[in-house]
């Protein structure tokens, strides 16, 4: 198998305690609630409060699950007074997040397609 053209061949690899950084980005976005509450964001910053509502579940869940995007790097908090807003650190969250999605439809699209053909 070749390399792919979109690479640079000449780039030294990743050190391993640099790829357990990158693993820990990744496993933030492997959590149903963690999503949801990406996917809330992605209309702008929201109090824990506003999250909790609309969510459904309790407020230590949900600030369970904030201060693990924060620690991951992929929300940005704001204190005004008592209250705590998080927003989306970088749009390029949701690429992570079109990748899967796009697989997913992908993947949806092929069994429907070898189920008309059987």
């Amino acid at each position: 198998m070749s390399p792919d053209p979109g690479l640079a061949p000449d780039r030294p690899k990743m050190p391993r305690a640099s790829l357990e950084k990158v693993a820990e980005i990744f496993s933030a976005f492997a959590d149903a609630t963690r999503l949801a509450i990406l996917q809330e964001l992605r209309h702008g910053r929201q109090s824990v409060g506003e999250l909790v509502a609309c969510l459904g579940t309790s407020q230590a869940n949900v600030s369970k699950h904030l201060k693990l995007l924060h620690q991951a790097g992929l929300l940005k908090r704001e204190r005004e007074g008592l209250q705590v807003f998080y927003k989306v650190a970088e749009e390029s969250v949701f690429e992570v997040c079109k990748f899967a999605c796009r697989r997913l439809n992908d993947n949806a699209q092929s069994a429907i397609t070898e189920d008309y053909f059987i």
